[in-house]
């Protein structure tokens, strides 16, 4: 009997600074999702969060300020005009916010294709003084937008100066969400873009995508 008085004693005591410990921290198990509903979790340097992936539909054009941005990527001919397929390509722009839903300004490209071997390069600098975007919500971080703008090519090599149409969609994505301590108005861009290009006898137009920073301030 003072074997079992003593077993019991333990368990009493076991049973007392298990309850104890419960209290303190709550280890019930619980089975089922941990994410809300149309969030995933990502990754992020510093801090992790969850990112919402749902659409909304919201003007995304800062009104009244100004965004500068440089990007770089290849350039692709659409056409087998004895230029070659791939080149490099730089673009500038700065952007005004009309209102809440456009942005309107100007772009300014280079762009460099080989000719057929021995004859050199193409150099074609592309203004497009008329430059429209347009900005509808976002996917979470993600901002997509749309871009058009008019203006001229001007080629080199002797070719022909031509009307330019520009035409493209890209992503914007804020610097801050990977470093805290980027500027508040840096975001990093990627765009992919069409651009006509006809000389006289030919067909210089190229698709292109361009990645690199576009700063509103």
């Amino acid at each position: 009997m003072h074997r079992i008085s003593q077993h019991l004693a333990i368990v009493v005591v076991a049973l007392s600074l298990m309850t104890g410990t419960a209290k303190a921290a709550n280890l019930t198990w619980v089975h089922g999702p941990m994410e809300e509903e149309g969030k995933i979790p990502s990754l992020t340097i510093g801090t992790a969060k969850t990112t919402d992936l749902s659409w909304v539909h919201e003007g995304m054009a800062e009104e009244g300020k100004i965004t500068a941005g440089f990007r770089v990527g290849p350039s692709f001919t659409t056409q087998s005009s004895g230029l070659s397929t791939v080149g490099p390509l730089v673009n500038f722009q700065g952007m005004y916010g009309l209102n809440r839903w456009f942005r309107v300004g100007m772009m300014l490209e280079w762009q460099n294709h080989g000719v057929d071997p021995g004859t050199g390069s193409v150099n074609t600098v592309t203004l497009l003084p008329v430059n429209l975007e347009y900005r509808p919500g976002h996917f979470g971080n993600l901002i997509p937008y749309l871009t058009t703008g008019i203006g001229v090519n001007i080629n080199t090599k002797n070719v022909s100066d031509t009307f330019a149409w520009r035409l493209g969609g890209g992503l914007d994505y804020a610097a801050t969400n990977w470093f805290p301590n980027a500027p508040s108005g840096m975001m990093f861009n990627v765009e992919a873009v069409w651009k006509r290009n006809h000389p006289s006898g030919g067909d210089a137009s190229t698709m292109g995508l361009i990645f690199g920073v576009r700063h509103t301030f």
